[in-house]
């Protein structure tokens, strides 16, 4: 029976020890769980944060691109403006081509044509007088 009672023994400490391992591994098992779940716990609010900045970055970029839009409606604007303004610039240059700069040069002859006339008969009226008096 001493050999029973060791024997008996012997596997009740041999339960133990396997408890007792057991019992830590699955401790350890336990803290490696709380490390992975803390890990990814902090992922997580990693994740939500880079979406909440790429969400924040699309709106900023949203409005950048309302602005650029605007500004290329502006620039549109300004374009079709200065279009408006050069044809009718063109158009006042070609009535100042075709009507004003022929009446003004017509004009420019018959003052320069008047004065030579006058002239001329300035000069006989004087030249005529000056014989008749001299």
């Amino acid at each position: 029976m001493t050999a029973q009672s060791n024997l008996l023994v012997i596997l009740v400490i041999a339960a133990i020890a396997v408890l007792v391992v057991t019992a830590w591994a699955v401790l350890r098992l336990l803290k490696a769980m709380e490390r992975l779940s803390g890990r990814l716990d902090q992922c997580l609010r990693e994740v939500e944060m880079t979406a909440e900045d790429l969400r924040k970055t699309n709106g900023v970029l949203r409005e950048i691109l309302i602005h650029a839009e605007k500004g290329v409606a502006n620039v549109e604007h300004v374009t079709e403006g200065a279009r408006k303004l050069r044809r009718t610039l063109d158009a006042a240059s070609g009535v100042l081509e075709f009507a004003v700069v022929p009446v003004l040069g017509t004009m420019a002859g018959v003052l320069a044509g008047s004065k030579a006339a006058l002239s001329l008969v300035a000069n006989r009226i004087f030249r005529k007088e000056g014989r008749h008096g001299g």
